[in-house]
């Protein structure tokens, strides 16, 4: 579907030079030029096919010519986009799928957020919840937990303060309440101060998640820690650390979720910073965890125990896969030796 943007600088605001429209799904932040949009008249505009199943947050980002003769210059691509999404600013579409802004630790509130007609159900969620979230220090830094005690699996999240401010206990409690989903306990771990660092696949992510945190989160639940019930899920960065993790340390954590990670940087298969991750071919085996990754999710190998068989939702829910992952369209993987287990695709991030 087509949907234009329309904006206008408020008479009070210094000359604009340009302004950028970033649409999360559609735009890609790490391309050198971002989208920008067209002046017509006094206002400027964009035109941008937006998917019909799309659920994402846009950004109208207007930038002085001041400002931009500073961005140009700059040749650290992340640094040129956090100062161009430093000026994001409020914004109201006239458009069905328009919904109010969400808000992102570092990055701010956006412009305004698309929920498209043909959108995926959003499973649990209801407007009317509230947070309901605990925070605990652990080592300095902060933990927002909910409904650890007698939980069936333990859910590890990144970005914590993100998730905080949403009400994901409560839809996590109405989906067990309809039978979708075992008892979660979840841990929202701060990786806010020093995100970049700690995210990129660094030994102090790996020491804090499986070494300090799913330690402490199984103590909340009262019996031991069980890595085949611990699930680690982060987004970009995060979403690269948590697949990073469920390969390296699978002594702590079974699964990962991974969510647009960012599977260009760094090196997969170094610890060195810089480069691009060389892509598995479709019949490339994966180191162990025997685990199987479609599209940028590790959704578990075979399970055991009878409880572990209620898969989790979330471990299918950015698969490339149409159905549970046991379907004919992702067919249960054979009972076979680690070497023998196959990416699905490998990452499309």
């Amino acid at each position: 579907m087509l949907i234009t943007f329309t904006w206008s600088a408020p008479t009070d605001m210094p000359a604009v030079d340009r302004v950028h429209l970033h649409v999360t799904g559609v735009h890609d932040h790490h391309d050198p030029d971002f989208h920008r949009m067209n002046r017509v008249g006094d206002r400027w505009e964009s035109t941008v096919e937006v998917p019909e199943g799309l659920v994402a947050s846009y950004r109208i980002m207007p930038v002085t010519g001041e400002l931009a003769a500073q961005v140009d210059a700059e040749p650290d691509s992340r640094v040129r986009w956090m100062t161009v999404v430093g000026q994001t600013v409020p914004h109201v579409l006239d458009h069905p799928a328009w919904h109010p802004a969400a808000w992102s630790e570092g990055f701010g509130e956006a412009s305004g957020r698309l929920v498209m007609s043909e959108a995926p159900e959003q499973a649990g969620w209801d407007s009317a919840d509230s947070p309901g979230w605990e925070e605990t220090p652990l080592d300095g830094r902060s933990l927002w937990t909910a409904d650890l005690p007698d939980a069936d699996y333990v859910l590890v999240l990144s970005d914590g303060r993100n998730w905080a401010a949403t009400a994901l206990p409560a839809a996590l409690r109405r989906l067990h309440a309809a039978g979708r989903l075992p008892r979660t306990g979840v841990v929202a771990v701060d990786t806010y101060a020093g995100r970049y660092e700690l995210l990129t696949r660094s030994a102090a992510y790996r020491e804090l998640i499986a070494d300090r945190v799913i330690p402490w989160a199984w103590e909340q639940v009262s019996v031991l820690a069980d890595p085949q019930r611990t699930v680690i899920s982060g987004e970009s960065l995060g979403g690269l650390s948590a697949l990073a993790l469920v390969l390296s340390r699978p002594d702590a954590v079974g699964y990962a979720v991974s969510t647009s990670g960012s599977f260009w940087y760094p090196a997969w298969d170094s610890e060195q910073a810089g480069g691009r991750s060389p892509r598995r071919s479709a019949n490339a085996p994966l180191p162990a965890p025997r685990r199987r990754a479609s599209g940028s999710t590790s959704v578990p190998g075979p399970v055991k125990d009878a409880r572990a068989r209620a898969t989790p939702p979330w471990l299918t829910t950015h698969s490339r896969c149409t159905g549970p992952w046991w379907t004919p369209e992702c067919p249960r993987p054979a009972r076979s030796p680690p070497t023998a287990t196959r990416w699905r695709g490998g990452p499309g991030h």
